[in-house]
């Protein structure tokens, strides 16, 4: 009996614990090509307000036993903020992003795949001309 309450407990152990994930934004870009920041204290005025930066992906993984353990179409916060935001940013004719929050949620494998999820990455904030 005794072996049989470690077996559960072995397995309940195995499955119910799960990885964390943490993904850093390794670098942004130099700030004289983009300025980036939380706030907007740091930045010289007057500057001219463009618009708005609205930005949301989620990632998708198949939720299925095994299957839901490949990441296939993860979110990564770095490429999107390098990639999609920045280019955004241009697009609209500004050359700084202040007041950005960034909210994200890690992609996770579920319990051996099942009930995965790859990830949601929404990012606002203001885009300017200096």
């Amino acid at each position: 009996m005794k072996q049989i309450k470690l077996s559960i407990l072995l397995l309940m152990t195995v499955f119910f614990v799960g990885c964390g994930a943490y993904n850093e934004v390794t670098t942004f870009p130099p700030s004289d090509e983009v300025f980036i920041t939380s706030g907007d204290g740091d930045i010289q005025k007057p500057y001219t307000p463009v618009g708005q930066l609205i930005y949301a992906r989620s990632g998708y993984r198949l939720g299925l036993p095994i299957l839901g353990l490949i990441p296939f179409n993860d979110v990564n916060p770095d490429r999107e903020l390098r990639e999609e935001v920045i280019t955004e940013i241009k697009r609209q004719g500004g050359d700084g992003l202040i007041n950005m929050q960034i909210t994200f949620e890690a992609p996770k494998n579920g319990i051996l795949g099942i009930g995965a999820k790859g990830g949601v990455l929404f990012v606002t904030g203001t885009i300017i001309k200096r």
